[in-house]
């Protein structure tokens, strides 16, 4: 994986991720400590290409809501899937 390439392409169900939460959030300096973590349940890939992911179903750890969310607001895998 080179410095370039986003690493969200290499998600894959099951992975514990870092996603930032860019909703209601003006101050620059909130916006580098609003985090969240989720666990992938789902990829969705892109009308043009079907393996490169656009979208994510993710679980909130914390509080257990479902959501999907776009692959650009993912920041890190913290913890790969074991498949």
């Amino acid at each position: 994986m080179t410095s370039a390439t986003p690493e969200f392409l290499f998600v894959r169900p099951g992975d514990y991720v870092a996603i930032k939460n860019e909703e209601n959030c003006k101050d620059t300096k909130a916006k580098n400590k609003n985090y969240w973590v989720g666990q992938v349940i789902d990829c969705i890939g892109g009308a043009r290409n079907p393996t490169s992911w656009t979208l994510f179903q993710v679980a909130n750890i914390d509080n257990g809501e479902i959501t999907i969310i776009n692959a650009d607001i993912v920041e890190k895998i913290l913890k790969p899937s074991k498949s």
